[in-house]
């Protein structure tokens, strides 16, 4: 990676994994894979369905630290009964000695931590697992290395045309538009791709339950401070949220942490641009492309790539410009190949590129470098 540290790496819980964590990647936080933690609570005789929904509501619903403190202990209430006989449901020493333990590493699973760290949303390993189950489809430890590549080279082309069927259907389709009046929305419904975009309008949905107000007791640097409470819980000092505005840089930060930890605005944030937006500062409608993250649009794979710094290899240089061409050339084929004329003029200008391309190439050997970057020649 360059060099570059992750934001965030989710594991099993392990002393030893965790120790070559701190020791390899010390800037990186470490998460513990929320299925695992499931998984482990069943496997000590924590199978008992209301456990694991607050345990569930523990992991992936929390946004304080003195929101985990409340619900853990309203968790021990609820779930466990000394008077209980049937396993699972009482706190026998072997459960108790479990929770202790998960009590202490609660930075590590627990959602009111995670908010200051960048992770995309993710909480578990399963990407990384799932891969694994992948590979097992197509490679077994008694093929020769012939037949391991092409097995290999088979699940490379199954990748490919998935990703490349998913790119084509994100381009000619727009996600369903629930709250077709929503100014908002509507700037983010034809540039997110289709699973982001459900997750805003998810979050829009939650937004209209909260009760708005200015706290001018947390105004700080120019940003004006707004109060919000599910309109359910408005004594509830719990649930509170408090999300800073700056309206001349259309600056938004609520208390949450939701877009620096996922990348997409909160129900928080969202109901304080309807609030204002229609109460007087328009102005803050009109979303900040700060608040657009390429990495959920549909241009995702398109524009400039970062090459390797000087001190790279040749080699490194030569696949990242291949990279660069190939993602740009697969996104344009999947763009315009559908119409015949296009595709024609996109085939004439590819020849005469090519035939361009190769009268200024000068006339070397495979593998002899270049005298001007010093790469070797491998077309």
């Amino acid at each position: 990676m360059n060099g570059k540290e992750p934001g965030a790496v989710f594991t099993d819980q392990a002393a030893s994994i965790a120790a070559g964590i701190r020791t390899a990647l010390p800037h990186t936080y470490h998460g513990l894979c929320t299925f695992h933690i499931t998984m482990n609570a069943k496997s000590n005789g924590l199978w008992w369905s209301p456990f694991l929904e607050e345990l569930s509501f523990l992991m992936y619903d929390l946004e304080t630290e003195d929101e985990f403190d409340y619900y853990w202990k309203k968790m021990l209430e609820n779930c466990f009964n000394e008077e209980e006989e049937e396993e699972g449901k009482k706190l026998t020493s072997k459960i108790e000695a479990w929770l202790q333990n998960l009590h202490k590493v609660r930075s590590k699973w627990s959602s009111a931590w995670l908010k200051d760290h960048f992770a995309c949303g993710m909480r578990s390993s399963q990407l990384s697992e799932s891969c694994n189950n992948h590979l097992r489809k197509y490679l077994q430890s008694k093929l020769t290395l012939w037949e391991f590549f092409i097995q290999f080279n088979n699940l490379l082309e199954a990748k490919r045309h998935k990703e490349l069927r998913s790119d084509y259907e994100a381009l000619n389709t727009i996600p369903y538009l629930v709250f077709t009046n929503s100014e908002v929305l509507q700037q983010f419904v034809t540039k997110y791709t289709q699973n982001i975009f459900g997750n805003m309008q998810d979050e829009y949905s939650k937004s209209i339950k909260y009760h708005i107000r200015p706290n001018n007791s947390k105004d700080i640097d120019g940003m004006f401070a707004y109060e919000l409470h599910k309109l359910d819980q408005q004594r509830n000092p719990i649930d509170k949220r408090i999300v800073m505005v700056d309206f001349v840089e259309r600056k938004l930060i609520c208390s949450c942490k939701m877009f620096e930890k996922c990348g997409w605005l909160c129900r928080h944030v969202l109901r304080a641009i309807d609030h204002l937006g229609y109460g007087g500062h328009p102005e803050i409608l009109n979303i900040h492309t700060r608040y657009i993250l390429k990495r959920w649009t549909y241009d995702a794979k398109s524009g400039d790539f970062t090459l390797p710094a000087v001190q790279d290899t040749a080699e490194r240089v030569y696949c990242s410009r291949v990279k660069q061409l190939t993602g740009s050339m697969n996104l344009l084929a999947t763009r315009t190949c559908m119409d015949d004329d296009i595709y024609k003029m996109l085939e004439e200008g590819m020849q005469a590129l090519k035939i361009r391309a190769e009268s200024m190439m000068p006339a070397m050997k495979f593998g002899q470098p270049s005298t001007s970057t010093g790469m070797k020649h491998y077309l």
